[in-house]
């Protein structure tokens, strides 16, 4: 097995905050009812909201998802241990087969006003980076 991607992401949350303040319904659209909820039903911290679109961007781009990315495809969801992990469905998981992957390692930090992740997708496919033998000509 070996990696196929890597993607990170950093969010501002007082500006996920703000733009969800100002457009309540963006929220309905990047996350799904239970990311939005914890288990007691209550709403989550704008930290942790941030923390979850952060996370599907970090996917998109570990994955090389082309174009816009269906964000109710990807949840975030607790793994046995506890840890975010993924569930995807729809064209994210078609997309996650297609390109031979098999494990996706997804890590979420919080600091002050700003939260960062990280995301590893391991498989069988060729790697999403070219190979660093690959020719200077390309980067023009």
């Amino acid at each position: 097995m070996a990696i196929l991607g890597i993607g990170t992401d950093i969010a501002d949350v007082p500006r996920f905050a703000e733009h969800i303040e100002r457009v309540p319904e963006l929220l309905d659209r990047l996350l799904t009812p239970a990311e939005q909820r914890g288990r007691t039903g209550k709403r989550r911290t704008d930290a942790s909201l941030a923390a979850r679109f952060s996370a599907k961007e970090a996917l998109k781009k570990a994955i090389g998802f082309p174009g816009w990315l269906p964000w109710q495809s990807a949840e975030v969801v607790p793994a046995r241990s506890g840890a975010p992990s993924f569930r995807l469905r729809g064209l994210v998981l078609e997309h996650f087969h297609r390109i031979g992957a098999t494990n996706i390692h997804l890590s979420i930090t919080h600091d002050a006003n700003l939260t960062m992740t990280f995301v590893i997708v391991e498989g069988e496919g060729p790697s999403l980076s070219p190979s660093v033998e690959w020719d200077a000509e390309h980067f023009g």
